[in-house]
């Protein structure tokens, strides 16, 4: 009877995803002289398209647009022009009628960032609108080519890391003022959810946010949270919720990486043997961080044609100080609330110069990735 209830419930899933795959999916083909409706967030006159004729594209697709402001829109417009890359196509657009579609959370959030680096460069603020807006497609592609051939590409985008981050950080003040348990993780789980609504859907964001909220919920009635079925519950609710994100490389990133730390790296025995501590925990770092590139090796190769050698190891540097980062950038963003940033933003601009300047040291470092 098990064994039916769960080919039962699979029948379900699985009907679900492809008739909303079908309905969702933006399935037809653009050349120029096209006339096209797009979702976006337009920053500078380009942006990443969320939906064009009112569905999800399969690929990334992106756009430019002339005279046209800053903000989330709709924009009806005719293709004057179509660049193809890797990074996906991008769409050169003439704009006919424009519609605000403005989240009032997003203007928010960001109208912090950019008060925060009023006084630092414009590539301080492009950066923290990737790690805290998601907004990666504002950055260079010479650094974001940077960060993938180190095998730090994950740091561009938001992730567990900046989920744990709000969750420890909200959860560890609201402890500090004698906030009884329960009413912690409800505040922390309201908090959460504002800043998602403020960032947008991505499939990174989307299955952090889950399993975050998950936790959460189990604090709040104090249940036993597992990973594992949180995984698998993101998992679903994010090909029923967002179907056509199976064919998105980021989907299966974000997944996978999870995929080998929580049913693989879990299972490997840990190095204790060393008398020192920070020895097993740094050998330990290392085949995490191993573990989780031999899992990606196949989209590596399938997608961008290379295959990391050596970039497991350029993690153990990178991720301490991207974590310092992105903890500074919000302790940041929660004080310029209270017009208090000044505080800590000469350690996040420093953080962040001594980030990139790594980054660019190890760029110079043969075959840690291997292009193919």
């Amino acid at each position: 009877m098990k064994r039916i209830g769960i080919g039962a419930l699979i029948i379900v899933f699985a009907s679900i995803f492809f008739l909303r795959l079908n309905f969702m999916t933006f399935k037809e083909r653009v050349e120029v002289g096209d006339i096209v409706q797009i979702t976006a967030r337009v920053d500078a006159g380009r942006g990443q398209i969320e939906k064009i004729n009112g569905k999800y594209p399969k690929k990334n697709l992106f756009f430019t647009v002339d005279k046209v402001e800053d903000g989330h829109k709709v924009i009806l417009g005719e293709v004057q022009k179509i660049k193809i890359s890797k990074w996906g196509a991008t769409y050169y657009l003439n704009s006919e009628e424009v519609i605000e579609n403005e989240n009032f959370f997003k203007v928010f959030f960001r109208n912090r960032v950019n008060k925060m680096t009023e006084e630092y460069s414009i590539d301080l603020l492009l950066f923290l609108k990737a790690i805290l807006l998601g907004e990666g497609y504002l950055l260079a592609d010479d650094l974001k080519e940077m960060f993938r051939y180190t095998g730090a590409a994950h740091i561009l985008v938001i992730s567990g890391l900046h989920i744990g981050v709000i969750v420890s950080g909200v959860t560890y003040m609201l402890l500090k003022l004698n906030i009884p348990k329960r009413e912690r993780y409800i505040l922390a789980l309201g908090i959460l959810t504002l800043y998602v609504l403020g960032i947008g859907r991505s499939p990174s964001v989307f299955r952090a946010y889950i399993m975050g909220s998950i936790y959460l919920l189990s604090n709040i009635f104090y249940e036993k949270a597992s990973t594992k079925k949180s995984f698998f519950i993101a998992f679903i609710l994010s090909l029923i919720i967002y179907p056509t994100w199976i064919y998105t490389i980021s989907f299966w990133m974000s997944y996978i990486a999870v995929f080998s730390i929580v049913f693989i790296y879990e299972k490997i025995p840990k190095i204790k043997k060393f008398k020192k501590d920070f020895v097993n925990k740094i050998l330990n770092a290392v085949v995490l961080s191993l573990t989780i590139q031999l899992c990606m090796t196949p989209i590596f190769y399938l997608f961008f044609k290379n295959l990391p050698l050596f970039s497991f190891l350029s993690n153990i540097i990178l991720i301490p100080i991207a974590s310092l980062v992105v903890i500074t950038s919000f302790i940041a963003l929660f004080l310029s609330n209270f017009y208090l940033e000044f505080l800590i933003m000469p350690v996040l601009n420093l953080s962040y110069i001594f980030l990139i300047e790594v980054v660019t040291i190890l760029n110079q470092i043969p075959y840690l990735t291997l292009e193919l």
